[in-house]
């Protein structure tokens, strides 16, 4: 059986900052590179040409559907996948395509995961894409914005099919004056794509996710509820909806109907963590401690099921494991649960440990708890001995447990990383005279400022 040629589509519009990296991820990969660029003013193009991409010029007419259906007009290949510029293909994933490209008699999309990385660094919003179809079939875009085309494949009495292809998207983390730039144009479209058909309920879900993200609570909510009320979703997507939903309402402080729109969207896809998220962040507005706990242990238990499998929902959250396990062991110090933070707090590896953010939480939670045993314990885990916070916390612990000795050996500690500190030298000199040292006491009275 002769090889499946693939090409790569993409329509790109000074994208300097990522293209290189993103041709770089389908090296060995894509057969053609085929680029439509809509008027890039810097090194876009030089850049493209660098991978060989065949360069077509296409001028914009405010349709993303228009564009990519150029690219794909000059694909020579068996198969197309098409990519944003701020998108990386996974390693991992380069392998599938030598086990999906097969001759189909008919039209073929395949599902693929966008893993977008959030502004925190860590976490990853996951949805879904149709990315990767088979040519020659009749395939075609459709939609002003947020183009797809799986309303063509169903049209061609295709076959849309899940596959384990992964991309990282790194979109988020635009400078403000771009990510407003991108928002004007982005809100033209869609808000003309719901006046050109106001009974599509996913171009509704779109407008309503576009308000959401710039704040427009009321408005998102507004049309959340029309594109619920066309019942024209199937299941996956109706719970990322109810979710979205759910979000608008907390942030409108409705937290009975986001708690209730939560509920729902678990009974139509039990396996996820969007919705056991809301749960917690809905909890957290109203102080309800229990409940947050109960909804973070949810979705650490769904979070690890999203990592070994592919997504339930058409947008899900996967969070850094280790972050989830350690806020469970705050909320655990919060209730006066300290042994069971405790035993959470030393199933971390060191390296673990050693990280910025972990490390702050741990001594947060150990300068909240009150219990000086535990504040003892969790120090002792934490590694790296020369941060003077650290170390500060854990002399006054040793204070308050009259354990001088060990204070007085912290504080040298201290005052050798911060020498003119006046403040760590009171604290060593009063230890001093606590313990009998009157040489060390004098000698470091006299350092101290009046």
């Amino acid at each position: 059986m002769p090889k499946q040629t693939l090409s790569l589509c993409m329509i790109v519009k000074n994208e300097e900052k990522f293209l290189e990296d993103c041709l770089k991820s389908v090296q060995g990969v894509a057969d053609q590179i085929i680029i439509v660029d809509t008027g890039s003013t810097d090194r876009t193009v030089e850049i493209a040409r660098s991978f060989n991409a065949q360069i077509h010029h296409f001028k914009w007419q405010d349709d993303f559907s228009l564009a990519r259906n150029e690219s794909i007009k000059y694909a020579k290949g068996d198969w197309i996948l098409w990519m944003d510029a701020d998108e990386r293909l996974m390693p991992e994933s380069a392998a599938e395509f030598k086990k999906l490209l097969r001759p189909e008699k008919k039209a073929v999309a395949y599902l693929t995961q966008i893993h977008s990385l959030q502004s925190d660094g860590r976490n990853y919003k996951i949805s879904g894409a149709h990315r990767l179809f088979n040519n020659h079939k009749g395939i075609r875009f459709r939609g002003r914005i947020h183009e797809q085309i799986i309303y063509s494949v169903a049209e061609l009495k295709g076959e849309e099919r899940e596959s384990h292809i992964k991309f990282l998207h790194f979109g988020y983390g635009l400078q403000p004056a771009a990510r407003d730039k991108k928002n004007r144009r982005n809100r033209k479209l869609l808000e003309q794509m719901v006046r050109d058909e106001p009974n599509n309920a996913y171009a509704h879900f779109t407008l309503a996710q576009h308000y959401g993200m710039t704040g427009e609570q009321n408005k998102a909510l507004k049309h959340y509820k029309i594109a619920y009320k066309l019942h024209s979703f199937e299941k996956q997507m109706q719970a990322s909806l109810l979710n979205t939903m759910a979000e608008a309402e907390l942030l409108l402080k409705k937290y009975d109907s986001a708690l209730a729109h939560c509920r729902q969207s678990v009974k139509l896809i039990p396996e996820q963590v969007g919705a056991y998220y809301m749960q917690y962040r809905i909890a957290l507005a109203q102080n309800k401690t229990a409940d947050e706990l109960a909804a973070l242990l949810e979705m650490e238990k769904h979070n690890l099921y999203l990592r070994e499998r592919t997504k339930n929902l058409s947008t899900d959250i996967l969070f850094d494991p280790e972050i989830l396990h350690v806020e469970i062991a705050a909320l655990y110090v919060k209730n006066g649960h300290t042994q069971a933070a405790l035993s959470r707090l030393s199933r971390l590896s060191d390296e673990e440990r050693r990280k910025n953010d972990i490390r702050k939480k741990m001594l947060e939670m150990a300068s909240q708890s009150g219990d000086f045993e535990f504040m003892e314990n969790v120090l002792q885990l934490i590694p790296g001995a020369d941060d003077p916070l650290f170390l500060d916390m854990q002399g006054m612990v040793y204070i308050k447990q009259m354990k001088f000795t060990e204070a007085v050996s912290v504080y040298e500690k201290l005052q050798r990383l911060l020498p003119q500190n006046q403040q760590i030298l009171k604290r060593l000199a009063g230890l001093y005279a606590k313990t009998g040292r009157e040489q060390d006491y004098l000698r470091i009275q006299s350092s101290i400022r009046l």
